[in-house]
């Protein structure tokens, strides 16, 4: 008999307010084109996903006695959905620019490249999720290559905040700026605890 997930109703709250987000913050972003906006809610909506997926997996020992063990495959669903989002984002900004090279990473200058980081973050945050579906074959190497979510989100921030139309508002920005500093603390918090447990083994 399947286990039942416990406490499930914090899982629909967060599911509620990153959908209600992305509306209100659409909602009042400069008006754009049905694509446009469909371009803009995937970006943020994959965005806000890959943000949980991120924090979620930094807790996952806490987080499982709390919803219980089912909460795995929630984890799992929502870091798929996320790069899910992030995958049709670029696919319909290339459908309305005609033009494949939104899949291509540019290094001109590092402005060119942290004002298009959505590109490279892309690659890495598939990587990184790759790397956790498979992390039975993989053995304990899939944690090094899952990092790569860390990167990846500072990248999309920048990217979001240099380029994003519905990252004008001055909220919206510091909202941003929030998620990252609370990611580059959850890497802390790692990085700390493995030191911490190879000193422990010494």
């Amino acid at each position: 008999m399947a286990k039942r997930l416990k406490n499930a109703w914090v899982l629909w709250l967060i599911a509620l307010a990153t959908v209600g987000i992305t509306v209100a913050v659409e909602l009042t972003a400069p008006v754009a084109s049905p694509l446009g906006a469909a371009i803009r809610a995937l970006a943020l909506t994959g965005y806000q996903l890959v943000f949980w997926a991120i924090l979620s997996s930094a807790y996952v020992p806490q987080l499982v006695r709390f919803f219980g063990r089912p909460f795995i495959k929630i984890h799992h669903l929502a870091s798929v959905t996320g790069l899910v989002c992030i995958t049709l984002h670029p696919i319909l900004v290339a459908v309305d620019s005609r033009s494949a090279s939104v899949f291509l990473p540019r290094f001109d200058s590092v402005q060119v490249f942290l004002q298009l980081g959505g590109r490279p973050a892309w690659y890495l945050i598939a990587l990184a999720v790759v790397a956790a579906l498979l992390r039975q074959r993989l053995g304990t190497g899939w944690r090094a290559v899952h990092m790569a979510n860390y990167v990846a989100f500072a990248l999309a921030t920048a990217h979001a905040n240099l380029l994003g139309g519905n990252f004008q508002s001055p909220v919206v920005r510091i909202g941003s700026w929030v998620l990252l500093t609370v990611v580059v603390a959850a890497f802390a918090r790692r990085r700390w605890l493995a030191a911490r447990g190879a000193r422990r083994k010494a």
